[in-house]
């Protein structure tokens, strides 16, 4: 039984006929007998497109040249165009019945059986095809399709790989290449994966491929040690864009939507200060930084469904007939993933019970970081150092406050780390938590005045400084959260965290992918495990 799910493929299956340029049928036809002119007047007719008005002189041509193979091929062809099957089938096998090598009668009988829901008998006529005419690579593929359809996928893989040692710039190969590998062996999807990126590679917009990629990565290939469902997204929304005539849209629509809910960025966790043990004054333990998004993965390389357009004949080429052959594995259903939470808008900013005047920005030693960024801008604060205050006071607010904190009770810690904050005014952990707190509450302007307040107090704070540019991130200031990370990263040029966040920062909102590829490199420099690397290394690849 095939794996549920829909591989796309926009390979048409077309006829072929030895059609004469059209001006020369017109003057043989003044000057030759009945046979070889109606056989004219049928080819005219084909290169004409007008399939049922060939199809008179073609059957009198029969008549009257009833050993001539290629006349009862161009009936074949006729017929076939023509919507009348049957008719098409006893003419094919006339032709190949008058001459058996008769290679675009195979190739057109081929066709045929593969419209009449026959891929077996199809890839026996390709086979024969690929026998007498080697070096076309349209026959093989044309094989490959077949012997797929007939899930003969050993076959159809030596195939597909015929067809590219002919020409590996061809995106249906690489698209069919990596349909067989996905239902050939499931342990193989990663292959098919890379023949689905091969064939983007090849053309960056081929449909197929990039639904077939999206399909893969969403449903069938694990999520760790890299969770590939932004990748998925990625190409979906691709597809989506490319406005596909497929049966199924409504149905990836929604499984785009699910997806995208799915992915959703939850704001990551700030670190908390633990409670002071002793009366000295506390020291910030630093807890694991939470993780920014991953990049954007590449955008890689699998098939579409195309409504195919009415073709025409001509000399030594295909005529495209009926309707795309697909792969017969049920539709795709849209996935109802486990609900999920679904993060709401942060609440407008509260005014700050007590806060510094507001005084002019000071200069932003990373403004060059994004200077092609329009978006809001924040204005800094830059209090002065507070004076201390009885610090045995503050410790017992502050102990409360975590406790509290720790407990969800948000609004009572807040009050705690205040009390704090008011018995010792230099109270670095109380300004440290109380930004995590009025964050969490939706409360940005007393969230970054307290981060400036700590920051106030102790400059060198990796963890403080992290946090206050998260919380310019949440908070749309974008150029000035990189300008807080740039500061970091001065004093600690090591923290793969901040790596991690400005380089997002540069690939995804300010489009400055060679910034954003020097922070990536470092950040696998120090921790090559890292949870993102494979999809790092995927975006570094796509970025050179």
């Amino acid at each position: 039984m095939l794996p549920t799910g829909t591989m796309l493929t926009n390979q048409k299956c077309v006829a072929v006929g030895r059609l004469l340029p059209l001006a020369l049928l017109v003057v043989l036809a003044a000057c030759t007998p009945p046979g070889p002119r109606a056989l004219l007047d049928g080819e005219r007719l084909l290169n004409e497109g007008k399939f049922n008005e060939a199809i008179a002189p073609l059957t009198e041509a029969t008549v009257l040249l009833p050993r001539n193979a290629q006349t009862w091929n161009h009936l074949g062809l006729a017929n076939h165009n023509a919507g009348r099957p049957n008719e098409a089938l006893r003419a094919y096998h006339k032709a190949l019945d008058v001459d058996v090598n008769l290679a675009p009668a195979r190739f057109n009988l081929g066709c045929l059986l593969i419209d009449m829901k026959q891929p077996a008998p199809a890839a026996t006529q390709f086979a024969a095809f690929t026998v007498l005419q080697p070096k076309r690579g349209d026959g093989w593929l044309k094989r490959a399709r077949a012997e797929m359809l007939s899930q003969q996928f050993d076959a159809a893989e030596k195939s597909c790989k015929a067809a590219l040692a002919l020409n590996p710039k061809q995106p249906e190969v690489w698209n069919t290449l990596g349909i067989v590998q996905f239902y050939r062996n499931p342990v193989r999807h990663p292959e098919s994966l890379i023949a689905f990126n091969s064939a983007l590679q090849q053309q960056a917009n081929y449909a197929p491929a990039l639904f077939n990629a999206a399909l893969l990565s969403h449903f069938y290939l694990p999520r760790k040690p890299v969770d590939q469902r932004p990748f998925a997204l990625d190409k979906y929304k691709a597809f989506l864009a490319m406005n596909p005539a497929v049966e199924n849209l409504d149905s990836i629509q929604r499984v785009v939507a699910s997806l995208e809910a799915e992915l959703s960025p939850k704001p990551p966790a700030p670190k908390l200060v633990p409670v002071p043990a002793t009366n000295p004054p506390p020291a910030v333990v630093v807890a694991p930084k939470p993780e920014v998004l991953p990049p954007p993965l590449p955008k890689p390389p699998p098939e579409i469904v195309v409504v195919p357009k009415k073709p025409e004949p001509a000399p030594a080429k295909p005529v495209q007939v009926a309707s795309v052959a697909k792969v017969e594995p049920p539709a795709i259903v849209p996935v109802k993933p486990p609900p999920l939470p679904v993060p709401t808008p942060e609440p407008p900013p509260k005014p700050a019970t007590t806060q510094p005047a507001p005084t002019p920005a000071p200069p932003r030693i990373g403004d060059h970081v994004a200077s092609g960024w329009t978006g809001p801008r924040y204005t800094y604060l830059t209090p002065d150092a507070p004076t201390p205050g009885t610090r045995a006071d503050a410790q017992t607010h502050f102990a409360q406050g975590l406790s509290m904190q720790r407990n969800g009770k948000h609004s009572e810690a807040l009050a705690s780390y205040q009390r704090a904050i008011r018995a010792d005014g230099a109270f670095f952990e109380a300004y440290h938590n109380l930004g995590i707190v009025a964050e969490q509450m939706g409360d940005l302007l007393k969230s970054t005045a307290a981060y400036e307040t700590a920051l106030a107090l102790d400059p060198a704070s990796a963890s403080t400084r992290f946090n206050f540019a998260l919380a310019l991130q949440r908070g749309g200031f974008l150029r000035d959260a990189a300008t807080e990370l740039e500061k970091l990263l001065a004093n600690t040029p090591d923290d793969a965290s901040a790596h991690l966040a400005l380089a997002n920062l540069h690939s995804q909102n300010f489009k400055q992918p060679a910034k954003a590829r020097a922070h990536y490199l470092r950040l696998l420099e120090l921790r090559p495990q890292h949870a993102q690397a494979t999809a790092i290394r995927f975006w570094l690849r796509e970025n050179p």
